[in-house]
């Protein structure tokens, strides 16, 4: 009777320790550190990565030694995504590894947006712990018109990162079986752990130079008894609040600071540019003294060159300069 008692005993003993395993708590948590993009101007796309770190840890188990099996997945939120700076605002994506963009929560999460983890909890141990691979996030801003300098921010914050996940824990004697996946198999996490994080992007001062179409003054007698007036104009594209300048050269065949035309045979015909349509100010190359001077939209804006022959006499050819457009910001 002994022998029967102490069998019994220890059978009761040891399922009364199996049950025990309904007291262990499996919770997880995320983290991704904020996202920095620098040097964007509009005209090219500019990214930047962060990853996604989750970690689950299992306290209060009673095993002889097992494995937790934790199916996670992570939802992003935020749509439409757009970088702010005051009234003024950038386009912007954040993209899984597979290149399409993060989706927010959904019965059927894409594999990018899906991982999982194993930890050990050892032998008569309680508690164990364990992180899943990083998770990538990529943050993207596309070619645009209408950049503004500054300093632009997205932040995700409350609901609009969250995790969704499901485990299952070894029982006593060490068995455990991984969930399917986040949806199903095992037992469902009892909070939705968040991950917030901000996208910061510096827009910087830049310009420049689309176009500058030709000056023609067209056929003019070679007794020229009145000035010939024309005009060309200079299409120029600068980032929102870039302040700049316009210069333009003496051109390949002055005379100190008179700008002339040649032809083939040497022979020259003087002409002068000027910034406004009364032709009386020099358009010339000095910062802050004769260029043209402007502030950025974003957009597309035109300068007009204010072109003159004076009064001369010409020798019949054909006549040309060139003239070097400078943009400083």
């Amino acid at each position: 009777m002994k022998f029967r008692t102490s069998f019994f005993l220890l059978i009761v003993l040891a399922l009364s320790m199996y049950s025990m395993r309904a007291h262990a708590a499996t919770t997880c948590s995320a983290s991704a550190p904020n996202i920095v993009l620098t040097g964007y101007n509009g005209t090219a796309v500019v990214s930047g990565n962060t990853s996604i770190t989750v970690t689950c840890s299992t306290t209060g188990a009673l095993t002889l030694g097992g494995n937790v099996h934790v199916a996670v997945c992570l939802y992003i939120d935020g749509v439409p995504r757009q970088l702010v700076n005051g009234i003024n605002t950038l386009n912007y994506d954040l993209y899984t590894s597979a290149n399409v963009p993060w989706q927010a929560y959904s019965a059927s999460p894409p594999t990018q947006q899906r991982t999982t983890l194993s930890y050990n909890i050892p032998f008569l141990g309680s508690s164990g712990s364990g992180s899943a691979s990083p998770v990538l996030v990529t943050a993207r801003i596309p070619i645009q018109t209408g950049a503004v300098s500054g300093t632009y921010a997205h932040a995700l914050s409350g609901n609009a990162t969250r995790i969704e996940f499901r485990y299952d824990e070894p029982d006593f004697f060490g068995g455990s079986t991984p969930p399917t996946d986040c949806k199903s198999g095992g037992t469902a996490g009892s909070t939705t752990p968040t991950f917030p994080f901000t996208t910061t992007a510096q827009v910087t001062t830049h310009c420049k130079i689309n176009t500058a179409s030709d000056l023609n003054f067209g056929d003019v007698e070679g007794f020229m008894t009145a000035p010939v007036n024309q005009t060309s104009q200079i299409s120029l594209e600068c980032v929102g609040g870039t302040a700049w300048k316009l210069g333009l050269n003496n051109g390949s065949n002055a005379s100190g600071t008179q700008r002339r035309m040649k032809d083939a045979a040497g022979n020259f015909v003087l002409y002068e540019l000027y910034r406004e349509s009364s032709r009386s100010t020099r358009w010339g190359n000095t910062l802050n003294a004769d260029t043209v001077s402007g502030t950025g939209t974003g957009t597309t804006q035109l300068a007009t060159v204010y072109g003159q022959v004076p009064v001369q006499t010409a020798t019949p050819g054909n006549y040309s300069d060139t003239i070097t457009v400078t943009i400083t910001y």
